[in-house]
């Protein structure tokens, strides 16, 4: 998978992070990680997913136009995705 470059800070956004969180449907989720760039996710990532191959079958998977991206299989769901993070800077305003 070819992933685009949104790996780090926005002008208006400032830092961001990537969370990479699982769950089941209507039953809410966990956070299993927290990165500072989507690369370093990538291998939890796809171990994640493949876990979940190997329960059900993958009924989807997309990626946003942020980047995020989010597996569903069975009624469980992978998803990681890019969160902002406030600053000291970002509070004084």
């Amino acid at each position: 998978m070819n992933l685009p470059d949104t790996n780090q800070r926005t002008a208006s956004a400032g830092p961001i992070v990537w969370i990479l969180s699982e769950g089941a449907m209507h039953e809410g989720g966990s956070i299993v990680g927290v990165y500072l760039d989507r690369d370093l996710a990538r291998g939890a990532f796809v171990t994640r997913a493949q876990k979940l191959h190997d329960r059900f079958e993958i009924s989807d998977a997309r990626q946003e136009d942020d980047g995020s991206i989010h597996v569903e299989g069975g009624c469980d769901w992978i998803a990681l995705e890019p969160h902002p993070v406030v600053t000291a800077h970002e509070l004084d305003a």
